[in-house]
């Protein structure tokens, strides 16, 4: 779940700043009504290019668009926008590893959830502390935060009005839904999970939102994996693959892949396995995903002889020494 560290860094004020903002920034005039909504899509937009980032693996450049969103809701006392501003911050961060200013930042989210009355930010600030407690092995507490997580989102869906706030409120609770049946298949409550992971597909589905039906496919078949379900999960596997694709989720393509060429391995099918892990590989490579690049590698490495793809297997071979050797020196893949 983590990403490898792009050298972040906490958003803070320095004190200079600070005094600058509070001595020399004051002004006695209300910012009229227009340029009020005018801040609040700007925030909008800057979080949408910071997605778009996140989307890419680039999260310091998405962090600096999270911040300037941050400063366009603070500036307007957007409370709510403010939330969901240290909500993406704390995603970026515990993307890119850094796991104690994710942390800050997600408790920064539910402090303004709760100033705004904002049960949707809520739930997504719970869901965030709820992800880095699992990651850390706390499972009953992260399954605690996640349940809290659901039950927050469902409240906004029911008492929304606004056709904006319902649709917020239903991906809330739809990535409320996904990240306690992971939880809940870590404690062993796979029929629980498995349940929570096709209403939230259903929902997400119905919205269009692909890059999370790609999350909940690919997490449903690592539990039907997990259960000796292996031809059902890699249905659910292949499922995952074509909504990531819809999306243009390049980040996950070469993990659907690679869970495509586990599952085949798995079944029998190492001719089929071949072909999955080097688009597997070719995908990681064009992403400069070089966790993604190294695996792919010594899947392909392990399967050549066994199929007879001896010169294949040879320079995959290679690819894998040269990549060795660079380790350390560089965090990209090496061209071949």
């Amino acid at each position: 779940m983590n990403r490898p560290k792009e050298g972040l860094r906490p958003f803070a004020l320095s004190a200079i700043a600070a005094a600058s903002i509070v001595l020399g920034g004051c002004s006695s005039a209300p910012k009229p009504p227009d340029a009020v909504f005018d801040e609040r899509n700007k925030a909008a937009e800057l979080a949408k290019m910071g997605d778009g980032f996140m989307t890419k693996g680039q999260y310091a450049q998405a962090l600096q668009y999270y911040e300037d969103a941050l400063k366009s809701g603070s500036s307007v006392d957007d409370l709510e926008g403010v939330a969901a501003s240290h909500a993406s911050m704390g995603k970026a961060y515990f993307a890119a590893g850094e796991t104690e200013a994710a942390e800050t930042e997600y408790r920064s989210s539910l402090d303004y959830a709760r100033m705004a009355g904002s049960n949707g930010a809520r739930a997504i600030a719970l869901a965030g502390l709820g992800e880095i407690a699992y990651a850390a092995g706390a499972k009953d507490d992260a399954l605690a935060s996640f349940e809290e997580a659901v039950a927050s989102a469902s409240k906004a869906e029911s008492i929304a009005t606004e056709r904006v706030a319902k649709a917020e409120a239903d991906r809330a609770l739809a990535v409320a839904l996904n990240d306690a049946a992971v939880a809940k298949a870590g404690l062993g409550r796979v029929p629980e999970a498995i349940a929570d992971l096709k209403r939230a597909e259903a929902m997400n589905l119905e919205a269009k939102r692909w890059t999370e039906v790609g999350a909940n496919r690919y997490a449903l078949a690592s539990v039907l994996s997990g259960e000796g379900k292996t031809a059902e999960a890699l249905a659910e596997t292949l499922g995952a693959l074509d909504a990531d694709k819809r999306a243009e989720n390049a980040r996950a393509i070469p993990a659907d892949l690679a869970a495509a060429g586990t599952l085949c391995s798995k079944a029998g099918k190492d001719a089929e396995a071949w072909d999955y892990w080097r688009r597997s590989f070719d995908s990681a490579m064009a992403a400069d995903d070089a966790a993604s690049v190294r695996r792919a590698l010594k899947a392909l490495v392990g399967l050549a002889p066994g199929l007879k793809e001896d010169s294949e297997g040879k320079r995959y071979a290679a690819l894998l020494e040269k990549l060795d050797r660079a380790e350390g020196k560089t965090k990209a893949p090496v061209s071949p």
